[in-house]
């Protein structure tokens, strides 16, 4: 007997992209799935979008709520949800036509309760493999620590009857982080995750995306939804420690980065000057995790001289756009 699949799709200020968005859901390979889509108050045309799109697909479901963020957004999703395992798509972004049925085989015949993917395509990675396996929870803790696994809730998929026995939703407190908070919340309570290496996922530049734009405040959301993650954690180990910490650390590097690439630096002087100090004191955490020798040899720079390495990755960016 096939399981239906929930996908959830927040939407917001995505009126050029939705469309799309969508009708890859609409033409999944594996047809029983319920597709969720909630306006979240958005202030653009999304909204009659997503209704156009309902009188074409009877597995459409529309919510209209007033905007509360895309927290409040996927919890009105899965409130309502009806499957037996749910997943999540970003309003910019599309799937390949077997996303669903290539996650739900992943769980399923490896009987876990969570399928986490650990490549897509991206402007940074085109990596694709078939290679499938099971890890112990506490491994996808450390790799979505160390950005082995990425930390949003796309790519993945979850057993709805276990998000519900545990009374897992997502933090409405948080907007930023909020996808890592709601993953690690979700792997105290399982003994091991399938993961799969196989790009199904496309995550799309949108430079008008709130999530992929530098923002202090959404940064500083960010460490706090770290804060919370460690004060949940019911499994806990060095090397899971040791990679909290490097997360940690690296917010200390995208804010600088952030502050000095777009010229706030000096309004932000004190956060900046924090930032730094946290980057050379805190050098250690970025040796001690299992990282390439190029990355660790970037963090070093970064801790030594902030202003030189902004100024070149300024140059990169450049001559790139040239």
């Amino acid at each position: 007997m096939k399981k239906r699949v929930s996908v959830i799709i927040p939407v917001y200020n995505v009126e050029k992209f939705i469309l799309k968005t969508v009708e890859s859901v609409m033409n999944q390979d594996y047809k029983d799935v319920e597709i969720i889509l909630v306006d979240d108050g958005s202030p653009d045309n999304s909204a009659q979008i997503i209704d156009e799109l309902a009188k074409r697909d009877n597995r459409i479901i529309c919510i209209h709520k007033e905007n509360g963020g895309v927290s409040s957004a996927r919890n009105a999703g899965l409130k309502i949800a009806t499957g037996e395992y749910v997943t999540f798509i970003d309003g910019d972004d599309w799937v390949e036509p077997n996303y669903i049925s290539y996650l739900l085989d992943l769980v399923e015949k490896n009987n876990c309760e969570i399928g986490m993917n650990k490549n897509n395509y991206s402007d940074y990675s085109m990596n694709s493999s078939d290679k499938e396996y099971v890890v112990e929870a506490e491994k996808a803790i450390e790799w979505i620590y160390l950005g082995d696994i990425f930390v949003a809730v796309w790519n993945k998929i979850y057993k709805m009857s276990f998000l519900r026995d545990n009374d897992i939703l997502f933090d409405e407190k948080i907007w930023y982080g909020e996808g890592m908070l709601f993953n690690i919340d979700c792997l105290q309570f399982v003994d091991r995750v399938a993961v799969g290496e196989k790009c199904v996922y496309h995550q799309v530049s949108n430079p008008n995306s709130a999530m992929r734009k530098f923002n202090v405040d959404s940064n500083l959301c960010g460490i706090k939804s770290l804060e919370i993650q460690k004060k949940h954690w019911k499994k806990s180990n060095p090397a899971i420690l040791d990679a909290w910490n490097y997360h940690r650390r690296a917010f200390n590097l995208t804010i600088a980065w952030g502050l000095l690439n777009s010229n706030m630096e000096k309004e932000y002087q004190k956060l900046y000057d924090s930032c730094v100090r946290n980057l050379r004191k805190q050098l250690w955490v970025s040796l001690k995790v299992p990282l390439s020798l190029k990355k660790k040899l970037i963090y070093i720079a970064w801790a030594i001289i902030p202003g030189v390495m902004s100024m070149r990755c300024k140059n990169k960016a450049k001559r790139k756009g040239n």
